[in-house]
């Protein structure tokens, strides 16, 4: 499960010329944002256990691509939501379910958008550091 940013090609085509002067700038750069949107998906998880929190992570930046990730079980239905059978008694929470669909919590896609407003701000005061 992860997001990727896009619509910014002409950032793209910067951070390459950038990323020929200055070997591994853009990797940086996509690693910090991307640390930033995991911080923000663990903050944004829900805790019962405390395991879906811990699971975020993020992958090494390769070639300008990084992702945030969850391989938690059950992280797919908790970020989109999940449909239950109405009735249904569950024992772990010493319950009958009450409703047909239970709405996703949007952890990954909520912490994406409350990055991507500053990311190109972030981005152009990285590269005004790199470029004369």
């Amino acid at each position: 499960m992860g997001f990727e940013f896009s619509g910014l090609d002409e950032l793209i085509q910067r951070l390459d010329e950038t990323e020929k002067k200055v070997p591994g700038a853009r990797d940086k750069f996509l690693a910090q944002e991307a640390e930033l949107v995991r911080g923000d998906a663990v903050s944004l998880s829900p805790v019962d256990t405390g395991n879906l929190r811990e699971a975020w992570k993020r992958s090494t930046p390769d070639n300008g691509r990084v992702e945030v990730y969850n391989n938690t079980e059950y992280a797919a239905h908790v970020e989109y939501g999940h449909r239950q059978k109405v009735g249904q008694y569950v024992p772990a929470i010493g319950k009958r379910l009450k409703k047909p669909f239970v709405e996703g919590k949007h952890m990954l896609r909520d912490a994406v958008q409350q990055r991507q407003d500053s990311f190109a701000e972030d981005a152009e005061e990285i590269l005004k550091g790199l470029m004369p």
